[in-house]
């Protein structure tokens, strides 16, 4: 909030009276530029991850259980994705049940930060699986 406090300061007075929800847009616009960069860091985990998983499946034996290691191997990713997604429900049921304005602002903050890491780790797992699928369906047989 202090980063779009500063923005708005550099809006003048007369037009902050008469242009209804002008700080209104200065958040749409912060969300906006957040959802961006968060998109980009889960597109890039997921891209990591899928290399991961990909050379996973190319160092596997044909005649192994490639479910099993699948299951095995994404098991805890996403038992970790939905640790962090069940903490950000906790934390979203108690936003409104502050006392005032400040202390819903930092819960929802908080809340927004564990949905980011939730986010994160789904993609992680996510493209883990599908690295791991595209890998298998490139392995050439040895002969």
């Amino acid at each position: 909030m202090a980063e779009e406090d500063e923005i708005a300061k550099e809006i003048p007075e007369f037009v902050k009276k008469y242009v209804p929800g002008v700080k209104r847009g200065l958040s749409w616009a912060k969300y906006a530029r957040e959802k961006k960069e968060g998109t980009a860091m889960k597109s890039e985990a997921f891209d990591d991850s899928k290399s991961e998983g990909y050379q996973a499946a190319l160092a596997t034996p044909l005649e192994s259980d490639s479910d099993q290691i699948l299951l095995a191997a994404t098991k805890d990713l996403w038992a970790e994705a939905e640790r962090l997604t069940e903490d950000v429900k906790k934390l979203s049921v108690t936003i409104n049940n502050q006392n005032t304005k400040e202390e819903r602002d930092e819960v929802l903050g908080l809340a927004k930060e564990a949905a980011r890491k939730a986010g994160l780790q789904a993609a992680i797992a996510a493209g883990w699986e599908k690295g791991w699928k595209e890998g298998l369906r490139d392995r050439v047989p040895k002969n």
